[in-house]
């Protein structure tokens, strides 16, 4: 999906270059695709047809990046990416809008900068 960036031109979520941490942590640099993502969301019991609660979008990317906990630093990750791809944080999200808000924050996501949380990780 193409989104309108602030500057007024529009990108691809698919196509941009990853600027985050590597999702896939196999070593060989697996690139997250919207069809990892789109079998996420089957695997994790969401239905195409309902859009999903901001709530149930955040647990869909912790378990894409098989995270068993999040942080705030998390949260505020996702929230940028939801205002970005929806234009605000909102209760529900469409399908094409929470797949490609997935997209986002896992081609942009630097981990938490706290020390106490990477301990954990």
């Amino acid at each position: 999906m193409e989104i309108e960036s602030s500057a007024g031109s529009s990108f691809d979520v698919w196509s941009m270059p990853s600027r985050g941490l590597a999702w896939c942590d196999c070593g060989k640099g697996h690139e997250l695709t919207e069809s990892i993502v789109y079998r996420a969301f089957g695997e994790a019991g969401y239905e195409p047809s309902r859009p999903l609660t901001h709530e149930q979008l955040v647990d869909l990317i912790a378990q894409v990046w098989h995270y068993s906990e999040v942080c705030r630093f998390f949260h505020l990750a996702v929230e940028q990416a939801a205002t970005r791809i929806h234009g605000k944080v909102d209760a529900y999200y469409p399908l094409d809008h929470s797949i490609d808000i997935v997209g986002l924050f896992s081609k942009t996501w630097q981990g938490c900068p706290d020390a106490a949380c990477q301990a954990e990780g």
